[in-house]
């Protein structure tokens, strides 16, 4: 039976399904039989990314859409990792997955506008039975390293746990991601090193 990664977040934009594609990509490269499960059924915004991954002739990435978070979770039976890119703002459906889940990433900008909601999802998931040392919180899209770790410490000022790497805002993901790719295979060294520091963060924590 394989574990399961869910990613949450109470918006969208908030770089979800960013962090699923390149866990799942990651993983893959590292020997993980992987599948990616897109929940949002109105956005398929991890299939559609899988279908471009196809034709741009990129390593394939096991994917499929499923309407309920059950017959996703059935997935674990037969892979290593199930990673589940979950629906925004549905809070009923962020506790189904995070009940199933070995770790749960919510991701979050830098703002407060960002952070308040992440963390009373985070709040939410606690009150309703959710082990806290489960929840994981990952910074994206920081106009700064600065900015970023500061969200990191306002997120440690809650008593939650926030991986070192920083995701910074920067259009090279995009485009990589418009392409098929994940945050990993940009044409930036930089880039991608900082992509994958997150990656193996993210790895060390499930495999502990």
């Amino acid at each position: 039976m394989g574990k399961v990664i869910s990613i949450v977040g109470q918006k969208g934009g908030g770089s979800k399904s960013t962090k699923a594609r390149t866990l799942a990509v990651g993983f893959s490269e590292a020997g993980w039989k992987t599948h990616l499960a897109d929940i949002d059924t109105k956005q398929q915004t991890s299939l559609k990314w899988t279908e471009r991954r196809e034709k741009s002739g990129l390593s394939p990435i096991d994917c499929a859409l499923y309407r309920r978070v059950e017959t996703a979770v059935r997935m674990k039976d037969s892979c290593h990792l199930l990673i589940i890119d979950g629906r925004p703002a549905a809070e009923t459906t962020s506790l189904d997955v995070a009940d199933e889940s070995d770790l749960v990433i919510i991701t979050t900008g830098t703002t407060i506008d960002d952070l308040e909601p992440s963390l009373e999802l985070a709040r939410e998931l606690i009150k309703k039975g959710i082990d806290k040392s489960k929840i994981v919180f990952i910074v994206s899209k920081s106009p700064s390293q600065s900015q970023g770790e500061k969200a990191q410490e306002t997120i440690k000022a809650w008593g939650y746990k926030v991986i070192n790497t920083v995701i910074p805002f920067k259009t090279s993901y995009g485009e990589a991601l418009d392409t098929g790719r994940a945050l990993h295979e940009t044409p930036f060294k930089s880039l991608n090193e900082t992509a994958k520091q997150m990656i193996e963060e993210i790895h060390d924590i499930i495999n502990s």
